[in-house]
C-alpha cells in the first residue's frame, strides 16, 4: 500500500465490505487477499488464508502458499498461475471487474460520458511534470494519489481514459470505458499488465510516453540498477515471464540487499537530486521533454481504445461471483 495512497489498492479498503456486508472482523487469524499485485513473501502466517483475484508480479509467495490452509479461489491472471504452478481454471481476471455491479458505479452509456483523462502510475505523479503535459495535450490529469471513489467516478464519466496505471485501465474496462495503455517509465510492469489483459483476450500495445523531465528521465535510466526496471520491450508473455524469474532470482540472493540499498541511494537520490539541481537552473531545460510528451498523449488521445467484448467481461464477473459466493460459505 502506498503511503500516500494509491486508488488502485485502496478500493480494497471498501469495496469488499460492499460486497460481504457484515462478514469481516478483526480477527487476522483469518485473512483475504484481494485486489492487487500482493501475492509475495511479506505476507504474514494466519490459520486461514483465501485467495480471490489477487496477482504476483515482483517476487516469490510466502513459504507457507498453498498449504492445507489456503484456499486460492481464483488469482488474477495465468502469468500469475504459471509462476504459482496453479491450474488454468485457478485463474480469472483482476477483482476490480465487481465495481460493475455496485450501483453507485453502474456504466454510463457513451452519450453521458465526455473527456479524456490520463492517470499516470503514483510512482510517476512525483518524478514528472504530467499535469503539464496533460494542460498543454487538452487532457484531464488525474492524480492516482486521490481518493479512490473520486478516481473512480472520473474514470466512469470519461470517454477515454489513457491509462499509465493499470487499474486505470482494470476499471474502465469495468466501467465498459475504452482505454489506452501508457508507459511513462520502465518501472511499469509487462507481466501485471499481461497477467490482465490474457483474461480479457486483449493485446497489450502500450504508447510510450517517455519521461516529462530531464528528473524522470534520470530516474528511469537508473531504475534497471536497483532492480525496479519492469517493462519488456516485447510485450510478451514467454519474454515476460522468463524476465520475472531472472529479476526475481537476482533478487533472492543473499548478496542482493547489501547491493540494492547503495545503489538505489546513488540512482535514486544523488544522481535524481542532481537533475533536480540543474532544472533550478535552467528552467528551460525541461520544456522539450514536456513538448515531446504532448505530442504523443495527443496522439494518444485521438486513438479508439480498447475495451473487452462484453460477453468475455461479463463471464469473468460471472466466475468471480462463483468464487465470491464460496468465500461466503
Amino acid at each position: 500500500k502506498s503511503k500516500n495512497g494509491n486508488f488502485g489498492d485502496d478500493i480494497n479498503g471498501w469495496l469488499w465490505d460492499r460486497l460481504l456486508p457484515n462478514f469481516f472482523d478483526n480477527d487476522e487469524n483469518t485473512r483475504l487477499s484481494g485486489i492487487g499485485t500482493i501475492i509475495d513473501s511479506y505476507m504474514p502466517h494466519a490459520r486461514k488464508w483465501y485467495v480471490l483475484s489477487s496477482g504476483v508480479g515482483y517476487g516469490f509467495p510466502p513459504s507457507h502458499f498453498g498449504k492445507d490452509n489456503w484456499n486460492i479461489l481464483c488469482v488474477r491472471g495465468p502469468l500469475s498461475a504459471n509462476i504459482l504452478n496453479l491450474p488454468p481454471e485457478k485463474f480469472i481476471t483482476d477483482g476490480a471487474a465487481f465495481l460493475n455491479k455496485i450501483p453507485e458505479f453502474s456504466p454510463l452509456s457513451e452519450k453521458e460520458r465526455k473527456g479524456i483523462i490520463f492517470i499516470p502510475h503514483h510512482y510517476a505523479v512525483h518524478a514528472g511534470e504530467w499535469e503539464e503535459v496533460c494542460k498543454l495535450a487538452g487532457v484531464e490529469f488525474v492524480n492516482p494519489e486521490s481518493d479512490s471513489k473520486y478516481v473512480l467516478d472520473k474514470i466512469r464519466n470519461a470517454k477515454l481514459v489513457l491509462a499509465d496505471a493499470m487499474h486505470a485501465a482494470i476499471i474502465a474496462d469495468a466501467f465498459r470505458v475504452p482505454w489506452v495503455p501508457m508507459v511513462t517509465s520502465p518501472q511499469i510492469n509487462t507481466f501485471k499488465w499481461l497477467d490482465w489483459t490474457s483474461t480479457i483476450e486483449q493485446r497489450y500495445t502500450p504508447i510510450v510516453l517517455g519521461s516529462s523531465s530531464l528528473k524522470e528521465m534520470v530516474r528511469s535510466k537508473g531504475l534497471f540498477l536497483y532492480g525496479e526496471k519492469y517493462y519488456n520491450n516485447n510485450c510478451d508473455v514467454e519474454s515476460s515471464i522468463k524476465q520475472f524469474k531472472i529479476q526475481r532470482k537476482i533478487k533472492s540472493h543473499t548478496l542482493w540487499p547489501l547491493y540494492r540499498k547503495p545503489a538505489s541511494f546513488l540512482a535514486n537520490r544523488v544522481a535524481i537530486n542532481a537533475a533536480s539541481l540543474v532544472e533550478k537552473i535552467n528552467r528551460s531545460l525541461n520544456q522539450k521533454f514536456i513538448d515531446e510528451s504532448v505530442k504523443i498523449m495527443i496522439s494518444a488521445s485521438q486513438q479508439h481504445g480498447f475495451l473487452s467484448d462484453d460477453k468475455i467481461f461479463e463471464s469473468n464477473l460471472g466466475r468471480l461471483y462463483d468464487c465470491l459466493y464460496l468465500l461466503k460459505k
